[in-house]
């Protein structure tokens, strides 16, 4: 073979060249292809959120932050790695601070195109709220049912709010005269000024009434809210929308869960997004650290020396439940939760269960909480002496384990005027503190009463319901984004009564070992036991009577309770209803046609309707008779027209949305025969012009699948025949009346 001149490689150097290269190639794109959790993680971004104290954002007693807008952020964080500097003022305050490029993000901002200007808003809402007017609950003045009641009021709003146009709205409507008090303070002193009466009625969100001492009046409106972003972060905005529909995709229903959890009183697909996936397989084993002696929950097994009780079977189905990946689970013991979480943060494992902190708290330590895998209800053991005495109001000194947090964050959220206790030692030990009174109580699992029940009745303890359940998750790094993705997405498949059964399942094993060891050790006691058998029969019927006593009283203030809520329930249906109704006419009103149209372009949008038709009404004449013959004429008129309009289309909806204005959506057998039903209303119409009778202009307009992607477009057209047909009505009435 002829050479040329220059070195000339081997074909074994050539073909290793090659793959060398190849394997260049193929980790570029891999590292290409990791998730995008990767690239906040390296750049962390501090962002001003405004915060403003109400329903929505708030601190408890302890100072800890809460709420649905709280809540939602941190959710963003943990996928974003936002650090976040809180800016606290009123809303409306807060609200022209975004405008002024002085805050970054701000929570609960309703859509309106001239604030669109000033601010970016996210692509998905938090949710939807209403608006509803509310009265101090001593109110006697306004009364529900008259809202002409509410005439020469003062009602205070939020100044710059979306409420204030629906407030103006509503009482042109109803034609009630209000004075407008514009806001600019916290809703706790918008509250304060109702209850001093420097204020006869407050427009706010339908969750105040969750937390105030309020009523509502009425309804005026309602509208989906919103994150927004200054202008001048617009890096934020992807960043944000990213996030939201990351949440989204991992619980479908977070946004629900967080309305009903903090103001009225899941699952997901199997699959890993490609990113995710890239990311698990670049990981490889999830280390998870564990209690060692928490049966029914997690445990070591003595003799295997492998996990047992529930999180075995938990982590059994996590690493097969997902469609496209597999994950590889090493599970390792530790003596309690905080050398767990000490291991975490020195790198040793990946998260650790169980957990059960707040949001705040995780935020403090640096960790986030996934989403609750399993639950347990939680009694209270107190000395059988002073079982009568305790109520749920006592102010009790609970003793536990300083080395479980989960206990602390369970008394801070249920009983924060309780003292707590910090020990360290055998477990034993907290029972005994509770026996020689250096402690009131000590909380215990449902599930580990029987674990445990050898040393509740050595110390002669007995058990109350505290009537609160305790949530138990994976902690993982603040920083290991795609790892609590993964983790929560595995947690919404796990089906809640799988976990129910194991712990049921474990529980009753771990307690027949427990029970057998009792025997053995303490036959003494059993013998006693066996005498007293009779006495302690005695003994509980006379409870099980005192028992069924305070359970018969217990049902009789439950009914009571439940029969106001239905009272309340029945109040606040007549008031929606009213709202939704014409008072003059009787049918359906503009708040009523608002609400249609808005659900007819969501039918439109997803394609679930295919023909419908839009017919438009006005009455001729009407400022004629209101001027000649006075308004009482002119309503009996209006009436008339709209009998003659319900008569003539009467399979289908008929709205009132102005004065003398009308319109009816024709579906079914009105859509069928429309141009029967119009000629004859028309020939009719023109007969009425010709003798002098009531006369209505009408015009309809039919949906066209291939070029209307609203209902304002039928709407419009319909609109535009009926004014040409007014014209043709004029013309004949200006013919006769010169004849």
């Amino acid at each position: 073979m002829k050479q040329h001149g220059g070195f000339s490689c081997p074909p074994r150097i050539k073909i290793l060249a090659l793959a060398i290269l190849a394997v260049c190639m193929i980790s570029l794109l891999d590292a290409a292809a990791l998730p995008c959790a990767f690239a906040q993680e390296s750049r962390e971004k501090t962002v001003r959120v405004g915060w403003y104290e109400s329903t929505y954002c708030y601190r408890d007693q302890f100072g800890r932050r809460r709420g649905i807008a709280y809540e939602y952020q941190q959710k963003i964080a943990a996928h974003t790695g936002w650090i976040y500097e809180y800016v606290e003022d009123s809303w409306p305050n807060l609200l022209q601070m975004l405008m002024d490029g002085k805050i970054d993000l701000l929570s609960d901002v309703s859509y309106k195109e001239e604030r669109a200007v000033f601010m970016l808003y996210s692509s998905l809402p938090l949710g939807e709220e209403s608006y509803y007017l509310y009265i101090d609950a001593d109110n006697t003045v306004i009364n529900p049912e008259d809202l002409q009641t509410l005439s020469g009021k003062r009602v205070g709003v939020n100044k710059g709010s979306y409420q204030e146009g629906l407030l103006r709205d509503w009482a042109e409507k109803n034609g009630v005269e209000i004075e407008s008090v514009e806001l600019a303070d916290s809703e706790a002193y918008s509250m304060n000024m109702l209850a001093k009466g420097e204020i006869d009625a407050l427009v706010s969100m339908d969750s105040f009434g969750a937390q105030e001492r309020v009523l509502p009046v009425c309804k005026i409106g309602a509208s989906e809210y919103y994150f927004t972003v200054s202008k001048d972060r617009p890096d934020l905005l992807n960043e944000l929308n990213t996030a939201m529909t990351a949440i989204q995709d991992e619980d479908p229903y977070y946004n629900q869960r967080l309305f009903d959890e903090y103001i009225h009183l899941i699952r997901t697909n199997a699959f890993l997004t490609p990113a995710l996936e890239s990311w698990l397989k670049a990981h490889g084993t999830i280390r998870v650290g564990y209690r060692n002696d928490y049966l029914p929950f997690c445990a070591l097994d003595n003799t295997s020396g492998e996990l047992t009780g529930a999180l075995r079977d938990y982590l059994a189905y996590a690493s097969k439940c997902l469609k496209n990946a597999e994950i590889h689970i090493e599970a390792i013991p530790y003596p309690t939760t905080n050398a767990a979480m000490e291991a975490m943060k020195n790198g040793e494992i990946d998260c650790v269960f169980p957990v059960n902190l707040s949001s705040y708290d995780g935020e403090m330590m640096g960790l986030l909480t996934v989403n609750p895998i399993m639950q347990t209800e939680i009694n209270i053991l107190v000395r059988a002496a002073d079982k009568p005495k305790i109520s749920s109001t006592s102010a009790l000194r609970v003793v536990m384990d300083e080395e479980n947090m989960n206990y602390d964050t369970f008394v801070k959220d249920h009983f924060p005027n309780w003292t707590i206790t910090a020990m360290t030692g055998d477990a034993r030990r907290y029972f005994e503190a509770v026996a020689l009174k250096e402690a009131d109580c000590l909380l215990i699992s449902d599930y580990r009463m029987n674990e445990l029940n050898v040393w509740i009745m050595r110390n002669k303890l007995v058990s109350l319901p505290s009537g609160e359940s305790m949530q138990l998750s994976f902690a993982v790094r603040r920083s290991d984004h795609a790892l609590y993705s993964i983790l929560n997405k595995i947690a919404n498949l796990a089906p809640s009564k799988d976990m129910e059964y194991a712990l049921a399942t474990h529980a009753y094993t771990s307690a027949k070992v427990s029970i057998a060891q009792f025997l053995q050790e303490h036959w003494i006691v059993v013998l006693i036991f066996i005498s007293a058998v009779f006495l302690t029969i005695l003994f509980l019927m006379r409870q099980k009577l005192i028992v069924e006593r305070k359970a018969n009283e217990q049902q009789k203030q439950i009914e009571d309770a439940l029969r106001r809520e239905l009272t309340q329930r029945e109040q606040l249906q007549t008031v929606m209803k009213m709202a939704y109704t014409d008072p003059l006419t009787g049918v359906k009103s503009k708040q009523a046609f608002a609400e249609a149209e808005r659900k007819m372009d969501q039918r439109i949008a997803e394609k679930a309707v295919s023909e419908f038709a839009v017919a438009v009404f006005d009455l001729n004449d009407l400022k004629k008779i209101n001027d000649t013959q006075g308004h009482e004429a002119g309503d009996r008129f209006i009436r008339d027209a709209c009998r003659c309009i319900c008569l003539r289309f009467k399979h289908s909806p008929v709205y009132r949305i102005g004065g003398d204005e009308f319109v009816a959506v024709l579906e079914g057998d009105d859509y069928a025969n429309r141009e029967e039903l119009f000629r004859v209303f028309c020939d009719q119409m023109e007969k009425n012009t010709k003798d002098g009778a009531m006369t209505i202009a009408s015009g309809y307009a039919v949906f066209d699948p291939e070029k209307d992607s609203a209902y304002r477009a039928v709407f419009e057209r319909a609109d535009k025949e009926m004014y040409q047909r007014k014209v043709h009505l004029k013309a004949l009435q200006e013919t006769r009346e010169d004849a």
